[in-house]
């Protein structure tokens, strides 16, 4: 193997090596090395190196766990898994997101790898604590986000990669959403008060134009629309009403109403969404997510939307994220209008 990389390796895991209580051990760094080439590939693939009978067990559960199907017009997977071969690490290792699975019993080459790389320290806190889990970004290249799972032996290893699977998935979501956030915010925003008309705020850039503008009703919406790049629709409505009429019925028709009132008869099938509790820019409340369809046009799309209740003013939110793409994927869209609508704050109006 090149023995930069193994150089590299060495420095990682001695860092990772801090003594600690917890069985995840993060390492964040946001510093681009210019010695370093960015990372590549898909930013939704994770190639992981695991030796054949760790991957024989490990396969499915982690393939359950990355591979969750968003409810679009497609049923699109958050991520997909590859595996990929130790013996050929020098065409991987710079890829935007790896997975080295070690069990320290082991002699296979990728555990014997990582046993070489990692150090004394790790290996010592695995054997103590049965198992390990450590991340490290921008290991081999930038913007790359590097898992090592690490078990005292082949079971306690395949046990922690099923108890540790929605952990996992977050890690990664994390790391995707951040991708989309630097791209995202590269580009200048609205100043404050172009939202001076309203009750709240929003850090929103400016490839998004106004859409719609119903001041007197509460609602706005905008649009950004690029050459082969979806649609993608951003609203914010609002109403006062009392604590008790807010609920997941409330959102549910809200969404129908403005739906169909600003977007030219847009609507949706009870059959086509979901509903769950969900927590946006600090709030909790519900988000209701699937397809939506425009029988007047023959278009349809996938949409998300979020309510909450502002206590305080007495005030019903309904911020609504819908993507218009037939060519292709819209789930990545719909991330980067969920982090704008994150963005969303009150003002104190009280």
């Amino acid at each position: 193997m090149n023995k930069k990389i193994v150089v590299l390796g060495i420095i990682l895991l001695l860092i990772l090596g801090c003594s600690s209580k917890d069985n995840l051990h993060r390492t964040k760094s946001k510093v681009i090395d210019p010695h370093k080439p960015m990372s590549w590939g898909h930013k939704q693939t994770v190639y992981v190196f695991a030796d054949d009978n760790v991957w024989k067990y490990a396969k499915s559960h982690l393939i359950k766990t990355l591979e969750r199907v968003r409810f679009t017009t497609e049923n699109e997977k958050v991520f997909v898994v590859k595996r990929a071969p130790i013996d050929n690490l020098d065409n991987f290792y710079k890829f935007n997101n790896l997975i080295f699975f070690c069990d320290l019993e082991s002699n296979d080459k990728v555990s014997t790898y990582i046993k070489e790389i990692m150090g004394s320290k790790v290996e010592a806190e695995v054997n103590e604590n049965l198992i390990g889990m450590y991340t490290k970004d921008n290991v081999w290249a930038n913007d790359q986000f590097v898992l090592f799972i690490l078990g005292s032996n082949e079971l306690n290893l395949l046990k922690f990669n099923i108890l540790q699977s929605h952990n996992i998935f977050d890690l990664f979501k994390e790391k995707l959403f951040d991708r989309i956030n630097g791209q995202l915010y590269k580009t200048p925003v609205y100043p404050d008060d172009r939202f001076a008309a309203f009750p709240w705020l929003l850090k929103l850039p400016k490839k998004y134009i106004l859409y719609k503008n119903d001041t007197a009703n509460n609602f706005i919406s905008f649009i950004a629309r690029l050459r082969n790049k979806p649609d993608r629709y951003i609203s914010v409505y609002f109403q006062q009403i009392s604590k008790d009429e807010f609920n997941r019925y409330w959102l549910k028709e809200a969404r129908k109403n403005i739906s169909w009132k600003y977007y030219d008869e847009d609507e949706f099938s009870d059959r086509d969404v979901r509903m769950e509790k969900y927590k946006l820019a600090g709030h909790q409340g519900w988000r209701l997510t699937g397809r939506w369809q425009n029988k007047k046009h023959s278009v349809g799309g996938a949409f998300q939307s979020f309510a909450f209740y502002d206590e305080t003013n007495g005030l019903a939110y309904l911020i609504d994220n819908s993507v218009y793409h037939p060519e292709g994927e819209k789930l990545e869209a719909l991330y980067e209008l969920e982090i704008i609508s994150n963005t969303l704050k009150l003002k104190d109006i009280k």
